[in-house]
């Protein structure tokens, strides 16, 4: 019995560890934040009139029915959602219910050598290869491997290969080869 109940609980602990990494590594876009030029829709459960559609303005905030101004930039979806949800319990409603959903996101951009720089519309799961390509793909002088993605509020910069996935509000610098 006992050693019954130590490998019943050597798979459970495994099971959980399994849960645990997979939970470490979230999808591309569900740790995803906010910013200017997102456009997200906001429901409010059976508070119709508190329903919005709201694309995130420069400054970072949408406008809301009763809250005024309120700031997104920064936020996941989960925690725009308990934010949201926080500041309409402070004095309008008892328990509400919020949901959050993209409606479009903000584009990213692609400079250097490429025979079209520009912004594009993001597309979920996009890799740089195919934004290489939606730019019209390399020039002859473009490096095969220095292709740089500037990411994020802090604009961290890093190397790229042709299969990182591209995100929402991404610039990515095509470089010229040297030979």
């Amino acid at each position: 019995m006992v050693k019954l109940l130590r490998i019943l609980w050597v798979m459970f602990s495994g099971m959980c560890s399994l849960a645990a990494q997979a939970d470490a590594t979230p999808a591309t876009l569900q740790s995803y934040m906010f910013g200017p030029g997102d456009t997200i829709k906001i429901s409010v459960y059976q508070e119709a009139d508190l329903s919005v559609t709201a694309e995130i303005s420069q400054q970072g905030f949408i406008d809301m029915p009763l809250l005024g101004s309120v700031k997104m930039t920064g936020l996941t979806q989960q925690s725009a959602k308990e934010h949201l949800e926080q500041l309409l319990k402070d004095g309008y409603l008892v328990a509400p219910s919020v949901s959050i959903t993209v409606d479009s996101y903000r584009p990213f951009f692609i400079y250097g050598e490429v025979r079209s720089p520009g912004s594009y519309p993001y597309q979920p799961d996009i890799t740089l290869e195919q934004a290489i390509a939606l730019s019209g793909g390399l020039l002859d002088r473009a490096s095969r491997s220095q292709w740089h993605i500037q990411r994020g509020a802090d604009k961290a910069t890093f190397v790229a290969k042709s299969d990182t996935i591209i995100l929402p509000g991404d610039v990515i610098k095509i470089e010229k080869s040297f030979f």
